[in-house]
């Protein structure tokens, strides 16, 4: 089992859930969703901050798409692993423990060290810095759009459902289910490509992909198939 890598985020110390998958032999994605079951369980609570165990996070991938993940402070390892039995959990909670102490004891000894005060000085300025810039980004990646963008984005949704309808004239915008289905399926697409569970909650930065995704959007074959025949323009 190799080096688990604690890093400082915001003055606290975490790995990435990304790292941790790899350390106990497990796909990301099935990681993530035990980690969104604890954290239902901690926000519903009321009683414990999500981000003394988990703080949502997100990365880009080999193809430049965003995907969620989640920074894990100690006490969430200590979840982790406290849901894992035999060598594995054994292996990993070695493997933390030591890694957290190892970051610990590099920042005791940086602040220990013989360095003259400017010295000392600078190291904390830099820290701060980083943080900061680290602050910046992590706040870049969990902005969502604001109600302007919202707006907009339900405008184009309405413009290209009822385009696929075929017109605010048709039989199918006129009728309910039909139209229902083709705004759901919509809406649905847009969640699962963004990985969000409501439009209003794709993120800022990738307002402009949302509103090119919106315009490009057609509805499935089987919508499709359903609106023309509600239009009574299927083709034998």
């Amino acid at each position: 089992m190799n080096e688990l890598k604690v890093f400082n985020f915001n003055e606290v110390d975490v790995v990435d859930s990304r790292e941790v998958a790899r350390l106990v032999e497990r796909p990301h994605n099935d990681l993530m969703k035990s980690i969104r079951v604890y954290a239902d369980y901690i926000s519903n609570a009321g009683d414990f901050s999500l981000v003394d165990f988990f703080i949502p996070s997100t990365y880009q991938d080999s193809k430049g798409e965003t995907r969620p993940c989640y920074l894990i402070t100690k006490k969430g390892c200590d979840m982790v692993a406290n849901k894992m039995t035999g060598e594995k959990g054994v292996l990993f909670t070695a493997a933390y423990v030591s890694a957290f102490e190892k970051m610990r004891e590099q920042a005791q000894a940086a602040f220990q060290s013989p360095a003259s005060k400017e010295l000392k000085a600078i190291f904390m300025l830099d820290n701060r810095t980083v943080q900061h810039e680290q602050r910046i980004t992590a706040l870049e990646d969990t902005m969502v759009v604001d109600y302007g963008q919202q707006r907009t984005l339900t405008n184009q949704v309405n413009a290209v459902v009822i385009s696929a309808l075929g017109g605010s004239d048709s039989p199918a915008y006129h009728d309910k289910h039909v139209r229902g289905k083709v705004y759901s399926e919509c809406n649905r697409d847009i969640q699962n490509w963004f990985r969000v569970n409501s439009r209003n909650n794709v993120p800022r930065k990738r307002f402009d992909e949302a509103v090119e995704y919106i315009q490009r959007w057609r509805p499935s074959t089987n919508m499709s198939m359903t609106i023309r025949q509600t239009n009574g323009q299927m083709q034998l």
